[in-house]
């Protein structure tokens, strides 16, 4: 018994054009990062392409801090994308300053849609210019007193351009840490640290 050709693409970047290129028939199976599907546009429609039409082999379900499903086809461990971790010879105050804007940027952002929203849906000259010049508590009043509208707009234009949420304290990084030890990312120096 003869075994069919399976035509495999392993990306080294080009992640949209994995998905593509499996939707089109290039290849058989493509390996693409968490969420890539999700956000692959269709060049004949400019659309995002139907999700349904990928099976991911050995799905997963991954149930959020929140109680939600977590979005996006996955058939790995759900942890943090993109970790940040400072070295040992930034100052502690430096670092936690880092952290805390960071984690500050999502509560700008949010000010920003609600902005976006405004200007998209005023329908009179009044209405724009409101929406264009209102300070940041006009649009939701518990906005953080650092939040300026330059600043909501930037975050939410870098939240939209970057396919991300926001920023968390990590609960534990042991399972990434773990994962990088054993890729070869981590490697002891000659003090064993």
């Amino acid at each position: 018994m003869k075994m069919p050709t399976l035509l495999c693409y392993l990306s080294s970047g080009n992640n949209e054009d994995t998905v593509q290129g499996v939707l089109d028939g290039r290849w058989d199976v493509g390996f693409v990062r968490t969420g890539q599907v999700e956000r692959t546009l269709d060049p004949s429609t400019g659309e995002f392409v139907d999700p349904s039409l990928v099976k991911v082999i050995a799905p997963r379900i991954h149930i959020m801090d929140g109680g939600g499903l977590f979005p996006f086809l996955h058939s790995t461990p759900v942890f943090p994308e993109w970790p940040f971790a400072a070295k040992d010879t930034v100052d502690h105050v430096v670092s936690q300053e880092v952290a805390n804007a960071m984690i500050a940027l999502q509560d700008h952002a949010n000010i920003g849609q609600l902005i976006a929203e405004c200007q998209e849906s005023a329908e009179t000259e009044a209405e724009r210019n409101i929406c264009d010049t209102a300070p940041p508590a006009y649009f939701d009043a518990d906005a953080r007193c650092d939040t300026t509208r330059e600043l909501a707009t930037l975050a939410y234009n870098a939240g939209q351009a970057g396919f991300h949420d926001g920023f968390r304290s990590p609960r534990s990084h042991f399972f990434v840490r773990t994962m990088q030890q054993d890729g070869g990312f981590i490697i002891k120096d000659h003090k064993g640290m």
